[in-house]
C-alpha cells in the first residue's frame, strides 16, 4: 500500500511539473507575441497630403478714393456732395445698381484742431475731407468699363484713385472635396513609404488639417485664385 501511495504521489508530481513547464512555455510565447504587438504600435509614418485648386474669383471689389480741401467748411461740404453725386452717377451709367454701391458720408477734419498744425503758418487749407466709395459686384465686364473712370473724372475736375481687388467666397463649397483629396494623397505617400520599407500601412493614428489659403494665381491674374490646403496624417506601420 505504501509503495502504491508513493507511486501515485510521484506520478502527480511529474504531471504537476510538466503542467508548470507547459504553462511557462505558453506564457513565454504570449509575452513574446505581446511585446511584438506593442512594438509594432511604435512604428509609424507621418506624411502630408497637398491639394491645390484654381478657381475664378466670385466677387469684385472696386474702390474709389479722393480728398478735397477748403478754408470754408460749408464750401467743402458742398464740394464733396457734388463730387459724390458725379461719381455715383458715372458708376450707375456703367451699369451698376444701387445695391452694388456702398456709400457713406465723407469724413472731415479740422487741421487747426491739431496743436502741431495750429502753431505753424504753412497750412494752405484749414479743412480736409476724405471719401471712399466702394463697389461690390460680380459683373466683371462692367468693372472693365470703369478702367477709364479716373480720366473721366479728371475732366470733371475731380482727382481720384481707383483700384480693383478680387475675392473668392465659395470656400465652404469646395472644402469637403479638397480635404478628401489631400487625405488620399497623404495615404498614397504613406503607401509608397511602406513599400520602400517593406512594411504595410495600418490604421490612422492622428490627422491634422492645415488652414485653407486663398491667394492670387499670380500678379497678372488676380481674378484667378489658388486655393491650397495641406493635411498631415500619421499611420501605424505593420
Amino acid at each position: 500500500m505504501e509503495e502504491n501511495k508513493k507511486c501515485c504521489a510521484s506520478g502527480k508530481s511529474i504531471i504537476l511539473g510538466v503542467s508548470i513547464i507547459l504553462a511557462a512555455a505558453v506564457l513565454g510565447i504570449l509575452m513574446v507575441q505581446m511585446v511584438r504587438t506593442l512594438k509594432s504600435f511604435d512604428d509609424t509614418v507621418s506624411v502630408r497630403g497637398l491639394c491645390e485648386k484654381e478657381v475664378p474669383a466670385d466677387r469684385i471689389v472696386y474702390r474709389v478714393n479722393y480728398s478735397s480741401q477748403s478754408n470754408s467748411l460749408a464750401e467743402l461740404r458742398t464740394t464733396m456732395k457734388n463730387n459724390d453725386a458725379i461719381i455715383i452717377r458715372k458708376l450707375k451709367e456703367a451699369g451698376l445698381d444701387d445695391s452694388e454701391i456702398v456709400y457713406t458720408p465723407a469724413t472731415f477734419s479740422d487741421r487747426y484742431a491739431d496743436s502741431y498744425y495750429y502753431s505753424t503758418d504753412r497750412i494752405a487749407y484749414r479743412y480736409n475731407a476724405h471719401q471712399n466709395i466702394s463697389v461690390y459686384t460680380t459683373k466683371a465686364n462692367i468693372v472693365e468699363k470703369l478702367s477709364n473712370l479716373e480720366a473721366d473724372l479728371l475732366n470733371e475736375d475731380i482727382i481720384v484713385s481707383a483700384y480693383t481687388s478680387y475675392e473668392y467666397n465659395g470656400l465652404n463649397e469646395i472644402k469637403p472635396a479638397m480635404i478628401a483629396e489631400s487625405l488620399e494623397k497623404a495615404r498614397e505617400s504613406a503607401e509608397e513609404f511602406a513599400k520602400n520599407s517593406h512594411s504595410k500601412i495600418g490604421k490612422m493614428k492622428t490627422a491634422s488639417q492645415g488652414y485653407f489659403s486663398v491667394d492670387d494665381l499670380d500678379e497678372n491674374n488676380p481674378q484667378i485664385k489658388k486655393v491650397r490646403v495641406v493635411t498631415t496624417v500619421e499611420y501605424y506601420l505593420k
